[in-house]
């Protein structure tokens, strides 16, 4: 990613298993909806269930909306159409995403990247016709990956030719954090967004979460979450083989090839404040090499991380 963290299918998948809340007094009022081809499953606590119920149907709205402007997969979508037709003008919030993308870009020195569509679809990723392009094709590509595959000008996106973003890998992210803006907003004082890999946890509320073994079906950790956000990427969701190689779609965006875990993990989650955050960086980590690790790191301080 970044390569992109696809939520397709196998992102539907439940990477932390809620096993515990602790709540006094307020009502708990729960709603789970498939939108970016994730799941979001809301608890909030409010004084009756009647006020939950109105509160999580804006949040259901606001999702869609999000959708509406994120997805790659939507071909109705802002972004859809942004793809496709290489230039126009952008929402604030499309924006708003990109920007963020792009300081996490600089901060992990490339390894995540929005850019990386051209590749997924070159490898097969997105449509599962997976193949090992030639060299010359991936060097093709590459021109087509980066930093100067776009640029913005006031509110409007221009994308070079064969250029494509993919917000997968931190747009749920970003939307955990503005879903809960607006539920404090409208005094919501705690409660939890499960959207898959990604968790958020707010307010008063103390959430332990189980993080899967990658290699079994198992917990292999228990972490507890208050007033936090967490994210994992793995390696193992999406992947095909040829002959005695597998090949993941953790794509290095620097090289244009699937990385071969480098580093000897399969899985990591980062736990911080800021879930667009632990979203972006989680995926990156997975292909950043031991050497430059600590570098990255140094930039990102309030952020714990597990490797597995």
């Amino acid at each position: 990613m970044e390569p992109s963290k696809i939520r397709m299918a196998y992102y539907r998948l439940i990477f932390f298993s809620l096993i515990f809340f602790f709540c006094q007094r307020e009502i708990p009022t729960e709603k789970t909806i498939i939108a970016f081809g994730s799941y979001f499953k809301i608890k909030i606590f409010t004084e009756n269930k009647e006020q939950g119920k109105i509160y999580l149907d804006s949040v259901f709205n606001l999702i869609r909306y999000y959708d509406s402007l994120f997805s790659y997969f939507n071909e109705n979508s802002e972004l859809s159409l942004i793809n496709k037709k290489k230039v126009g003008q952008i929402s604030s919030e499309l924006k708003e995403v990109i920007l963020f993308a792009s300081e996490i870009n600089r901060k992990t020195y490339g390894y995540f990247d929005i850019t990386i569509a051209p590749l997924m679809e070159l490898w097969g990723f997105y449509d599962k016709n997976y193949q090992r392009p030639k060299e010359i094709e991936i060097a093709k590509m590459k021109k087509f990956v980066g930093n100067n595959a776009y640029f913005l000008k006031k509110d409007s996106l221009f994308l070079k030719e064969l250029s494509k973003i993919d917000l997968g890998g931190i747009a749920c992210g970003y939307i955990l954090d503005k879903l809960v803006s607006y539920l404090k907003s409208r005094g919501i004082k705690k409660g939890i967004i499960d959207a898959g890999g990604d968790i958020i946890v707010f307010g008063n509320l103390k959430a332990k979460i189980g993080i899967k073994d990658p290699n079994k079906e198992a917990i292999k950790k228990i972490i507890e979450l208050k007033d936090n956000a967490c994210s994992t990427s793995g390696d193992y969701y999406n992947y095909f083989q040829i002959g005695d190689t597998i090949y993941s779609h953790i794509i290095n965006p620097l090289t244009g090839y699937p990385e071969k875990t480098i580093n000897k993990h399969r899985q990591v989650t980062v736990i911080g404040k800021k879930a667009v955050i632990c979203d972006a960086l989680s995926t990156a980590l997975l292909i950043i090499p031991d050497s430059l690790k600590d570098k990255v790191l140094e930039n990102f301080k309030d952020y714990q991380v597990i490797f597995y």
